[in-house]
């Protein structure tokens, strides 16, 4: 027994057994009928290809086995017309057609010639041309219809049943004396199967990934074939070794083929649905970066409007009263900008109960509602759809956290077309709203962190000021006490009123930094030349350094570009920094200021100028015990200072899109460096942290701050 009676038996079983998954359904619709009729027709001329291996060119046999390829086509075209109606006079007149050229092929079948060339090469004719015109015309009001799901069902069906028709010419081939292996065969199994699943699951359910699965399957059996053909091709037999090796190989390149093929399919067949995915895993990886509400909003609308996918959305979140949905953010025509929390409970529970609300889904299951009489439930679907139309959604979901808390509603629409999502998209549409509501829960607990951090700060603001306004409070007192004594001369009474002016003067420059430190800016960034800001003010602070007997370095990076802050808060930074560095020494040492460029990684590839201000002197170095102080307001270890002078710096470099290091070892000096991005049009300034801690540990001396800042 050959490979093609073999195989002609198994395919037999397996026709019988999709026909007979079909026809047990509990709901039998005349789609299901014919295609059950076609698998038993597949079937039946498989019985009688595994008949002629079996018993030889028995006439009986050859005139069963041609009188199933005439109704084969035949009961194709007849399942591919049902699932359109035939619109026009020229479609009728292809079913009327095919059934005739049946007819009369059936009839030849019936005489002494029914083998003859003439009647073989017009059974070919039949199958290619009535084949073609029934695919072709199915593939066609898929094109054109206006719901997208029923176009995608359409266009699918015709595509399986043109490979499939490809393969069964294929089967045919023998009859003309081409005796190939019977690759067909199993290939016209796996697209009846294919049939049999777009039929039973009117939603395309499951069939993006069964495409994918069959395309995979049929590669990996293809190449499996291939190289046990190969290697008894070279041995001259087939040993179980090849089999062996085979599998090995196959197991092997399972993972790449299967990625591979899939992605082609999916951008191939399902070109749409691909794109879509990839819109909302894009848009997933880029809100697990947000932090605020507003951002996520606009970066929500923004994604999904680049898509084609869509024509509009809206993104509505709920007021704190809990009664209200305000629009924040949209796409396309502006949607209702709020939604009353009561006229909407019936779309509210709907979302509660199932998470996502589809207009057409919902139209569909009000027109079956009213079908079976069930005029509760249909007038629940009623309003619902009323609400949709509303909000002019066709898809709307609920931003829903992990505790059940309605955050918002999300809310996406595309007019050109009925039935535009399929449910496996609006899964997808679902996920993104959950990590809208992650990422929602992430912005709140972030901001109760940042007002946490806040009252910290405030409280830790508080105590310094408190205690440094107690001490020249406690001056002020007792001199004025001493003052109040009638019998004081006035050479100490001349001496204790200044004291005490000394001691307001303080309290005012104390004051003062506070009020420098906590109120708002008053900036004017500008794209500034960092090296003339640095030498204009090096020069200032000179003279102070010779006094001191400490040596100023100044090394300069001509090739710097310029960067965008305010100079005068750029300037309050050096004078700052070498300020510290003077008081640190005392007398005598070196500092040394220099400028360079620095390249940094964005995270995602590609790299972005830096400019890098580094201020180093030749002092004891910080204690690595007041490292986490460093920036911290009101700590310092000067008598006259206040602890400001770092915290201002700092958040002058921050608000420029920069930061501040600090490098100190004890006995070799302190390093401070300030990091600004460089001028650059519509840039991003992000950086690794990894980037960060391989600059830290480019650096010979540990990082330690410190503690305190000169006045500006």
């Amino acid at each position: 027994m050959d490979a093609r009676t073999q195989t002609s038996f198994i395919a037999a079983l397996l026709c019988v057994a999709l026909a007979a998954s079909v026809l047990l359904r509990t709901q039998r619709q005349r789609a299901h009928w014919l295609f059950g009729i076609l698998a038993l027709n597949t079937g039946l001329w498989y019985v009688s290809t595994f008949m002629l291996g079996v018993v030889g060119r028995v006439p009986f046999w050859e005139r069963f086995n041609l009188i199933c390829a005439v109704l084969l086509p035949l009961s194709a075209v007849r399942f591919f017309g049902v699932m359109v109606p035939w619109q026009t006079g020229s479609t009728r007149f292809i079913g009327r057609a095919s059934v005739v050229a049946a007819v009369v092929l059936l009839g030849a079948m019936l005489t002494p010639f029914y083998d003859h060339a003439i009647v073989v090469t017009g059974l070919l004719l039949y199958v290619i041309v009535f084949l073609t015109l029934a695919l072709r015309y199915l593939y066609k009001l898929g094109s054109e219809t206006t719901s997208r799901l029923e176009g995608a069902r359409l266009r699918y069906i015709a595509l399986v049943g043109g490979l499939g028709g490809l393969f069964t010419l294929i089967e045919y081939l023998p009859y003309v004396g081409l005796d190939i292996p019977p690759v067909g065969t199993i290939l016209i199994l796996v697209f009846l199967y294919a049939l049999s699943q777009s039929i039973t699951h009117y939603r395309l359910i499951d069939l993006y990934e069964l495409a994918g699965r069959l395309g995979v399957l049929t590669a990996l059996a293809f190449m499996l074939a291939l190289m046990l053909w190969l290697m008894r091709l070279v041995s001259g037999e087939q040993l179980f070794l090849h089999v062996v090796v085979s599998a090995f190989v196959v197991l092997i390149l399972f993972d790449p083929v299967r990625t591979r093929v899939q992605q082609w399919i999916s951008q191939v067949f399902f070109h749409e649905r691909f794109e879509l995915e990839q819109t909302v895993l894009a848009l997933r990886r880029s809100l697990t970066h947000i932090l605020d509400v507003d951002e996520l909003g606009a970066a929500l609308m923004n994604g999904l409007d680049a898509s084609p996918r869509f024509t509009q959305g809206a993104f509505y979140l709920l007021e704190p009263d809990a009664l209200t949905f305000v629009a924040r953010h949209y796409f396309g025509p502006p949607p209702p900008e709020r939604i009353d929390m009561a006229p909407a409970r019936p779309l509210l529970d709907r979302l509660a109960a199932t998470g996502t609300a589809v207009l057409e889904n919902t139209e569909r299951e009000l027109e079956e509602c009213r079908q079976r009489g069930d005029d509760r439930e249909a007038e629940t679907l009623h309003d619902v759809a009323v609400i949709l139309r509303t909000v002019q959604a066709s898809v709307c979901l609920g931003v829903r956290g992990e505790g059940g808390h309605l955050y918002g509603l999300l809310t996406v629409r595309d007019d050109r077309l009925r039935d535009a999502f399929s449910r496996e998209e609006v899964q997808l549409l679902a996920g993104l709203a959950t990590q809208v509501a992650i990422t929602f829960e992430n912005s709140e607990l972030y901001q109760q962190m940042k007002e946490k951090d806040r009252l910290a700060a405030l409280g830790e603001m508080a105590a310094g000021l408190a205690h440094e306004i107690r001490n020249p409070l406690g001056s002020i007192k007792a001199s004025a006490q001493y003052l109040s004594e009638a019998d004081r001369s006035p050479e100490d009474r001349r001496e204790f009123l200044d004291i005490i002016v000394d001691e307001v003067d303080r309290l005012n420059r104390v004051v003062s930094s506070f009020l420098d430190y906590a109120r708002p800016p008053h900036t004017d960034p500008q794209p500034i030349h960092v090296n003339a800001a640095v030498q204009r003010t090096l020069q200032l602070l000179r003279p102070e350094c010779d006094a001191a007997d400490v040596t100023l370095h100044v090394t300069i990076d001509e090739g710097l570009p310029q960067v965008r802050i305010d100079i005068e808060h750029l300037r309050q930074v050096l004078i700052n920094l070498v300020q510290n560095a003077l008081q640190a020494m005392g007398s005598g040492g070196d500092i040394f200021v220099e400028t360079r460029t620095q390249d940094r990684f964005r995270i995602g590839g590609g790299a972005h100028q830096w400019v890098q201000i580094s201020v180093r002197d030749t002092g004891p170095g910080i204690a690595s015990g007041l490292l986490a102080n460093v920036f911290v307001p009101f700590v310092t270890t000067k008598q006259q200072g206040t602890g400001l002078g770092l915290a201002i710096s700092q958040r002058i470099v921050s608000e420029s899109g920069g930061r501040i290091d600090v490098r100190s070892r004890q006995g070799f000096g302190t390093t401070f460096v300030v990091l600004l991005p460089a001028e650059e049009p519509d840039s991003s300034f992000e950086i690794l942290e990894s980037d960060r801690g391989a600059e830290r540990s480019s650096e010979p001396e540990s990082t330690s701050p410190r503690l305190e800042a000169a006045e500006p």
